[in-house]
């Protein structure tokens, strides 16, 4: 749908949105073919695993790689709105947001970047609609790279026929537009005719037009991954966390489908000579009732041309090479996706030193601090759009108006550089050699509060403290 869609919106656009100003695709054909790839890799494996005579094996690696840069990303991850009774009001609506971001982020990671964008709904509450990678066409870009005109799509099928809304979002000089206009074909092939938005009932209440002033950004929160574009160096666009390993995870399919058919072909069997079958009634051999792939026909040879009425077929299997052969693979992928060795390959064959295994995790960490980077940049920005359309909808009337200022901030999860069983250890050292309070201790890794912490530790000092021996005079 995202390549039809680009196709016909390069042709379509200036008829139905004007000429002034002309509305244009901002995505090269070079990353239109990039994101339908990691899409389609995401997806299936690629396509190189189903179609064509002879489709690979996918060993699923896009899913695993975008799945466990998003659980690290957002692992214990809180996000607190806070200031006013505002940001009160703000924090409640986005808690079952934060809860559920994981899968958003995982989308991100895969196309690319995700788009987090506030709406009112007919109702006057403001919902939150994650759009994907391949949902929505970028139309803008200001001069730091920066997203500023988009088109979302949606479509569904009534009575045989396919509805399709779109909506062109642009922000420029404190103005933020969105213009809506809805579509009706027979096939999927083209978007059809223009009609009006009261033909469907889900779209009846959506306002054709509506202008936001005075604003600062786009209305929307954009999780863009911090990776440099190899499928186009001029285009702002992000790319998806596998992109740099497209070719080798391609290989290792290979590689895969290869050590599954070393296991098929060295399946035990028995070739037997034909003399040693019954006669079936079509004329053919038939095979005892047991299992039937342990036992193949002879076709030519017998014994009277010197072999045995039976012979076992059970080579040595070569797996191990196999195996070998793919975990290098699977080391080659985690290095070029900025994971830590053993995320995908076999921990135990990662035979390093202490300061490599170190250097490992440090790629992996600083892997996920540069998405949890972005990541906050987007909720922030999403922030300031719900609190945009907030105002709203207490003009409208649909909300009662609160005041005050809003303040984000973020607490993400950085232990994934070391186990925490080790940093417990490591900081009790520390404690013991005096170079860390107990206190501090017993509030990072024991749960006190500081009140409770600063209370056990120092009746753990007044009781470490020597009696003073006092001397009677003349003693």
């Amino acid at each position: 749908m995202f390549d039809k869609l680009l196709s016909w919106l390069r042709e379509k656009a200036r008829l139905w949105f004007g000429e002034d100003p002309p509305i244009s695709v901002s995505v090269s054909a070079p990353m239109e073919s990039a994101i339908t790839l990691w899409a389609q890799m995401y997806d299936t494996g690629g396509p190189w695993c189903h179609g064509g005579k002879d489709p690979l094996h996918s060993l699923g690696l896009p899913q695993s790689i975008a799945a466990e840069l998003a659980r690290l990303t957002t692992l214990e991850m809180e996000c607190l709105v806070s200031g006013s009774a505002r940001a009160d009001s703000i924090n409640e609506l986005l808690k079952p947001f934060i809860a559920d971001l994981r899968i958003p982020v995982e989308y991100g990671c895969a196309l690319g970047g995700v788009l987090f964008r506030p709406y009112l709904d007919p109702a006057g509450h403001i919902q939150i609609d994650v759009v994907q990678g391949d949902c929505f066409c970028p139309t803008r870009f200001d001069s730091s790279g920066r997203m500023t005109g988009a088109i979302f799509y949606d479509h569904l099928v009534r009575g045989g026929r396919i509805y399709t809304r779109l909506e062109n979002h642009e922000f420029s000089s404190g103005k933020y537009t969105v213009t809506v206009k809805a579509f009706r074909s027979m096939t999927s092939a083209d978007i059809g005719v223009e009609v009006p938005l009261t033909d469907v009932a889900e779209w009846a209440a959506l306002a054709p037009h509506t202008e936001f002033t005075g604003v600062d950004r786009p209305l929307w929160g954009c999780f863009k991954t911090p990776k440099g574009n190899a499928a186009d160096r001029h285009s702002p666009l992000g790319v998806s966390v596998y992109a740099p390993a497209v070719d080798i995870i391609r290989d290792a399919d290979e590689q895969y489908g290869a050590l599954l058919w070393e296991y098929s072909g060295g399946q035990l069997a028995l070739d037997v000579d034909q003399t040693a079958l019954r006669p079936g009634p079509d004329g053919g051999s038939t095979m005892p009732l047991r299992e039937q792939r342990l036992y193949r026909n002879w076709i030519n040879g017998s014994v009277s041309g010197g072999r045995n009425l039976y012979e076992v077929f059970a080579p040595t299997l070569r797996d191990e090479s196999y195996r070998k052969g793919l975990d290098s693979m699977l080391k080659r992928i985690e290095f070029q996706c900025g994971l830590a060795y053993g995320t995908l390959s076999d921990p135990q064959n990662v035979d390093k030193t202490a300061e490599e295994i170190r250097s490992s995790k440090q790629r992996s960490y600083t892997t996920v601090k540069d998405l949890q980077r972005a990541l906050g940049t987007a909720i922030t920005d999403l922030v300031y759009a719900v609190n945009i359309l907030l105002d709203a909808a207490w003009r409208s009337g649909a909300a009662v108006p609160l005041p005050g200022e809003c303040t984000v901030t973020f607490d993400f999860d950085d232990s994934i550089i070391s186990d925490p069983k080790e940093r417990k250890q490591m900081f009790w050292g520390y404690v013991t050699a005096g170079k860390f309070p107990f206190w501090r201790y017993l509030v990072e890794f024991e749960g006190y509060s500081e009140d409770e912490a600063r209370k056990l530790a120092q009746e753990a000092a007044d009781e470490n403290k020597q009696p003073e021996l006092s001397f009677g005079e003349g003693g």
